[in-house]
């Protein structure tokens, strides 16, 4: 008898609006470290967080649903549906912004458009040993794809016990060790393996969520700790040297695994009479509003630049006297910033109307039959 067989059934997954407001937070960490290119990983707070909350909600739906292998009768036709979900919500739009990013110039997508359209970008990149001009993020979209594909099978093998995927979680960091030393550390973290344990510490959270230690541990202090641990380590190995750095890229999504896994269950936590969450904040309507339409500010963030780039360098040729002075202004972080956010919400704002929004009604057409 499989272990999913014998777990109890996994509690609804109830509408969490602050879950949009940290979508917002996590996505504008990404966008803001890759326009204005910091020193600090900014950026990769927010990737993780992601990737912890996909592992939290999909695994969440899986259980709930009951379409993994193991499951009563009828779970092929279910997982079918997962499928089907899956593939509207995610994919029509991000072929769109594949369709505008092949009116731009750029390299990378031409030359390899199978690779995009699969999608397997994220194995394009660790070929290639470069990220692409503009189509840079979609290495995380194509991660997301192949885990929705495995992540069933895998939760039917695994079952709803906490041991499993800590082991799991702990996988990842070894695939990352073993790869490194036998083959590159050079872009191992973009293959599906080496992201598993942010992946299996979100599924952890489902299982573990309601429990009294767990509520003790929501707390927003904790969130601190573990993010200031996070960075603390960021510090000292790049402090250190060149050669500290393979130490960082070997742990930091564990360790950034947890911080995640912390911040999603402050996020999470219902208050009661004892405690009261200071997560208020993300039920602003500016995150509400940015967090529901994450999807297409993610999707469309490099583009932007591009454009941008090129509009400068037309706007301002070398030939002036102040060219070079006012290209360098304009490309400066600030200036970038504040040119593109508006653009790239107009944008968001379109996809999420004309498309998202309805594709979203569609989905919702395709119900899970009954266990």
């Amino acid at each position: 008898m499989t272990p999913s067989s014998t777990a109890p059934p996994a509690s609804p997954l109830l509408y969490r609006p602050t879950l949009n407001g940290l979508r917002a937070l996590a996505v504008w960490l990404v966008i803001l470290g890759h326009w204005t290119h910091l020193p600090f990983p900014v950026g990769e707070m927010g990737r993780i967080t992601f990737f912890v909350l996909s592992g939290y909600l999909i695994s969440g739906i899986i259980w709930k649903q009951q379409v993994h292998p193991g499951a009563p009768v009828g779970w092929g036709r279910r997982l079918r549906t997962f499928y089907a979900r899956r593939v509207l919500r995610i994919l029509p739009p991000y072929y769109l912004a594949l369709a505008l990013g092949a009116a731009l110039p750029l390299a990378t997508l031409h030359e390899y458009p199978g690779w995009f359209v699969l999608p397997f970008s994220n194995l394009l990149f660790y070929r290639l040993q470069h990220w692409g001009e503009g189509v840079g993020h979609y290495w995380t979209m194509a991660v997301d794809e192949q885990f929705y594909l495995v992540w069933p099978l895998l939760l039917g093998f695994l079952g709803r016990r906490v041991g499993p995927f800590l082991a799991l979680a702990a996988a990842g960091l070894l695939f990352r060790a073993v790869w490194t030393a036998w083959f590159t550390s050079g872009f191992v973290l973009v293959l599906l393996p080496a992201c598993l344990d942010m992946f299996a510490t979100g599924a952890v959270l489902r299982i573990v969520e309601h429990r009294p230690r767990m509520q003790a541990l929501a707390r927003g202090q904790w969130v601190l700790l573990a993010w200031a641990v996070w960075v603390s380590l960021w510090g000292t190995t790049h402090l250190l040297g060149p050669e500290n750095q393979e130490l960082w890229l070997l742990v930091y999504t564990s360790l950034g695994s947890v911080a995640g896994f912390l911040t999603l269950a402050w996020v999470l936590r219902t208050p009661d009479a004892t405690y009261q969450p200071r997560n208020g904040f993300l039920l602003h309507p500016v995150l509400q509003w940015v967090g529901r339409r994450s999807y297409g500010c993610y999707l469309y963030h490099l583009l932007l630049p591009v454009f941008y780039q090129r509009a400068v360098f037309r706007l301002f040729p070398a030939s002036q006297p102040d060219g070079p002075a006012l290209r360098e202004f304009w490309l400066s972080p600030l200036p970038t910033v504040l040119v593109l956010t508006p653009l790239l919400l107009a944008m968001a704002a379109a996809s999420w109307a004309w498309l998202e929004a309805p594709l979203e009604r569609w989905k919702n057409r395709f119900s899970y039959a009954k266990a």
